[in-house]
């Protein structure tokens, strides 16, 4: 774009709160500094921080086009078209005062309430504030004790706080109207993710981890979601997934004579029987939400508005995956959605550790690509430790040549060199099983396939045949010499030997002048060699 075009585009701007209690205007690409405190505001403060800034725009005209795309690009929510009625209502609360809490701009609407962003006049930050002023179910007015039983359930996350979990900061009650104050999410809800299309297995595999850590943790404090669906999953700028909306959750060891609700689609078909919610309802839910985010469509559409349409679709639709299944996700992942999607609830996981332990076995790893000369090291350690195997091998079993008959000699000449095949198996044994190498693992180097996770036992042993092929073929001569009583044709041995070196320079040539140092064995069994920066994230996690 020309210089004078681009100087006539408007440069966005937000209103800064500082903790001293200035209001300052900043372009967030700039930053600036606060002339009250002296406090240095830095871009990536405006950038990040949803809770000390607001942009500009939402102050000046809250019902504007302007507004709502700041809303769509920045907001906790978003409000569907179809909702836009109710938008132009809920506007007209804002700068109204709940407590020390001024509403700001309407978010969205969630399972028992409407959503607006607003100012804590206390602490001088954004928040999201709740207002409960709907019971369960769309237009029901909440009793005294369906309100009193949702603040409840309030509190009760207001206790914890974990990561993955959208943070209570509040709980009040302003003119009759219940309200939750909680964490402003710098993000979007995966809702949006799924009405673009589906979501890339790397970034489903992360928020699937996070998400099924913190229903794990939240069960632990007796707590069941409830109300599990891809808008009640917020995805932060930086990856992180944060579970919210806890408007359905109850106890999970009481037997409340609350009322199920939930979204349609997302409803286990127990609910839908009359049975009570419990974690094999939620974790059905949860599956609902993985298969929509990883194929763009839900396993089982209820349409109609009466619950025996709803059981006779459940009924009769049976759960289809894709034919061929798709190469770019894991083949283990259908076997999860399968078992979580399962109609009956005691087929599927009983508690979340078995889910998460599942969970975590799909989770791409580091595919950052090795560097030539490390795997060149390691497969050196490797070859030099077989052949040092072998070679001791060799002299423990050796009888000296005097004792022995020229027969036996013959005879045990061929032993030891059929002896020294054991440390190739005993090697091979090794990568079925540890699915590592000395060398790799010295080196900080792993196999991985083509989604970043550690290939079958069965796939990369065959693979370190064929990285061993040097090895083999020469104790494979030996053997054959020992056997014809060292009578072998050196013209037969000398061609063996440099087809096999000629073999290994052309995959040491083709990994130098391949995309990611790629070998040939990678090439047919589909493999790649990365870091292995497991240890290095264990102890940054530690700090």
């Amino acid at each position: 774009m020309p210089k004078d075009e681009s100087r006539k585009q408007p440069q966005r701007s937000v209103l800064y709160h500082c903790a001293c209690g200035n209001q300052l205007v900043l372009n967030p690409n700039v930053g600036g500094l606060c002339q009250t405190c002296g406090r240095s505001v830095s871009p990536k403060l405006l950038d990040k921080d949803l809770g000390v800034t607001v942009p500009l725009e939402i102050t000046l005209d809250p019902s504007n086009s302007t507004t709502q795309k700041s809303l769509e690009s920045d907001s906790f929510a978003v409000v569907p078209p179809a909702e836009i009625a109710e938008q132009i209502d809920a506007e007209n609360l804002c700068g109204s005062m709940f407590g020390h809490f001024q509403l700001v701009s309407p978010l969205g609407k969630g399972g028992v309430g409407q959503i607006y962003r607003a100012f804590d006049t206390s602490l001088k930050r954004y928040v999201a504030v709740k207002l409960l002023r709907s019971g369960i179910g769309v237009g029901a007015a909440s009793s005294d004790n369906e309100v009193e039983k949702l603040l409840q359930e309030a509190i009760s996350q207001a206790r914890f706080t974990h990561p993955n979990i959208v943070t209570i900061y509040y709980v009040g009650q302003q003119n009759d109207t219940p309200f939750l104050a909680m964490e402003l999410v710098n993000g979007e809800p995966l809702s949006q993710r799924t009405e673009a299309d589906s979501m890339p297995f790397v970034d489903l595999a992360r928020v699937a981890l996070d998400i099924v850590t913190a229903l794990d943790y939240a069960y632990e404090l007796d707590i069941i979601h409830g109300d599990i669906k891809p808008s009640n999953l917020l995805i932060s700028k930086d990856g992180t997934a944060k579970l919210s909306d806890f408007g359905m959750a109850r106890s999970a060891s009481s037997n409340s004579d609350r009322l199920s609700g939930g979204t349609p689609n997302y409803i286990s078909p127990e609910l839908l029987n009359g049975e009570l919610p419990s974690i094999q309802s939620d974790i059905y839910a949860l599956g609902v939400t993985f298969y929509e985010l990883t194929f763009g469509e839900l396993p089982v559409s209820l349409n109609g508005t009466h619950i025996p349409d709803w059981i006779e679709a459940h009924k009769n639709k049976k759960l289809e995956f894709p034919t061929p299944w798709p190469q770019h996700i894991p083949e283990a992942w259908q076997a999860i959605l399968k078992k979580m999607l399962s109609k009956d609830p005691a087929d599927r996981y009983q508690s979340y550790d078995e889910l998460l332990d599942e969970v975590k076995a799909v989770q791409p790893g580091s595919k950052i690509p090795a560097r030539f000369f490390p795997r060149l090291i390691a497969a050196a350690i490797d070859t030099a430790t077989v052949f040092s195997l072998a070679i001791t091998l060799e002299v423990a079993v050796r009888i000296p040549d005097f004792i022995l008959s020229g027969n036996e000699q013959a005879e045990m000449s061929l032993l030891v060199e059929v002896c020294k095949f054991l440390p190739l198996l005993a090697y091979t044994l090794t990568i079925y099983f540890w699915r590592q190498s000395i060398g790799r693992n010295l080196m900080h180097l792993r196999v991985v396939n083509q989604h970043g996770l550690a290939p079958r036992g069965s796939s990369i042993a065959l693979r370190s045949l064929l990285r061993m092929q040097f090895p083999w073929i020469f104790i494979s001569v030996r053997l054959i010499s020992a056997d014809d009583g060292a009578t072998a044709p050196l013209f037969f041995q000398s061609v063996l030997y440099t087809a096999s070196l000629i073999l290994l320079m052309f995959d040491i040539i083709f990994m130098l002048f391949t995309r990611k140092s790629r070998s040939i064995h990678d090439m047919i069994f589909k493999t790649q060699v990365v870091l292995d920066t497991t240890d290095f994230d264990s102890i940054n996690k530690s700090k």
